[in-house]
């Protein structure tokens, strides 16, 4: 039977007779080393404070993973050397901490006994650390009490380190009526007006939410009520009065500062506003007055006309003041004396809520062009009672023409 020969076919390699040898010479076809990078995956997010690892494999068709000669090198970095195992792989760890934020590149190359050598690149992100976003209601402060239908406006602020303000997604939420809706938010704050909270003692939460679905949260209670929220005696207190604008004419320039010292919001309905004599102004209508926040009554309330002064509300000005808009309030009005005069604030009840007895005599000469006004170490009913504690206001702020600080922290007196 005849015998049939096995003929091998030997794709890769190329088979050479010599034609006066008697030797068989067998040469192959050289390629570079195959390289697969398994660890960090194309544009995978890596954060700040992660350990960086670079792992692959490294294999060649004809040269042990040992003889590989192997290197990598970080955003086109000096390359470093590494070495494969028997099996092929190669890892080597990776500082990420003082990279910048961004897109970076790892280039890994194995050159193989014949000078062949492959390349493959991978890239991935750099991102900020981890942890939820760092989240902080900044008003109402913390119990704080509100009557029932007042409006209340709730400010918030957060930052991440990995994920842009403007990314952040805000929610406000209430332990007793739910979500709390029409929240305007951005650039990493969130502001919320309502007057639709139920009566009730509310834990108010927001709930910040970062690129990576981590949730900041804060939390404050406030209490709505249905009983009648009327301040107490020095819970709102005079702090500035400009008795003698210089800028214009006093019935256009006059305007009396009130704080709240209390951790609620005041409301100056139906409270009158009046001096020792016949001068009185009766709020007609609501003049909410946050907590540890200013109020700022004016003669005029139109900023063009009364030296640029911020106005919250208005009284009439008598004499020679303008008419005051219909429904603001009821009363023959009030006129602040450039020397010697009282002013005084008093609940519906008759309650004197604070009492201002001033005269230039005792204290620094009131000056034509500056306010008068509370240090800003003595905001309470008491200290504000004494005289040594008011001082002439030197501050000009952006758009005013006369010395003031209308809406905002009075200069100190010297020597408190």
């Amino acid at each position: 039977m005849p015998v049939s020969r096995l003929q091998t076919t030997l794709p890769a390699f190329v088979l050479l007779l010599s034609a006066c040898g008697s030797e068989n010479k067998i040469d192959r076809v050289n390629a570079p080393p195959d390289i697969d990078i398994t660890e960090p995956l194309f544009n995978a997010v890596l954060h700040q404070g992660d350990d960086g690892l670079l792992r692959a494999t490294v294999l060649d068709d004809f040269d042990k993973p040992g003889d590989l000669a192997v290197t990598w090198a970080l955003d086109g970095g000096a390359p470093s050397p590494l070495a494969a195992d028997a099996d092929g792989n190669v890892s080597t760890p990776f500082d990420v901490s003082a990279l910048e934020l961004g897109t970076h590149t790892i280039d890994l190359a194995a050159t193989d006994l014949d000078d062949d050598t492959g390349v493959a690149t991978v890239d991935f992100v750099l991102a900020g650390p981890l942890g939820a976003p760092v989240t902080l209601i900044t008003a109402p402060d913390d119990a704080s009490t509100f009557g029932i239908g007042v409006s209340i406006t709730f400010t918030g602020e957060a930052n991440d380190a990995s994920t842009a303000a403007d990314d952040l997604v805000f929610a406000w939420s209430s332990s007793i009526d739910g979500a709390l809706v029409g929240a305007i938010s951005g650039g990493g704050q969130s502001a919320l007006i309502t007057d639709g909270l139920s009566a009730g003692t509310h834990t108010v939460t927001l709930d910040v939410t970062d690129s990576d679905g981590e949730v900041g949260t804060d939390s404050i209670t406030v209490e709505i009520t249905d009983e009648p929220d009327e301040p107490e005696p020095g819970e709102l207190i005079f702090t500035e009065v400009m008795v003698d604008p210089n800028a214009v004419e006093d019935e256009r320039g006059e305007f009396v500062e009130l704080y709240n010292t209390s951790g609620r919001t005041l409301d100056l309905v139906n409270y009158s506003f009046h001096d020792d004599g016949v001068d009185l102004w009766v709020f007609d209508i609501s003049v909410p007055v946050a907590p540890h926040s200013y109020v700022v009554v004016c003669a005029n309330a139109d900023i063009a006309l009364n030296g640029g002064v911020p106005c919250d509300t208005w009284f009439y000005r008598n004499p020679s003041g303008d008419e005051p808009p219909s429904g603001s309030g009821h009363g023959g009005g009030i006129a602040i004396a450039n020397n010697d005069d009282e002013l005084e604030l008093t609940s519906p009840a008759g309650v004197d809520i604070d009492v201002f007895d001033y005269n230039d005599t005792d204290s620094d000469a009131i000056i034509a062009g500056a306010s008068f006004a509370l240090d800003p170490n003595f905001l309470d009913g008491v200290s504000n009672d004494d005289i040594a504690h008011w001082c002439v206001q030197t501050t000009v702020p952006s758009g005013m023409t006369d010395a003031g600080t209308p809406g905002s922290e009075n200069d100190a007196c010297d020597g408190m």
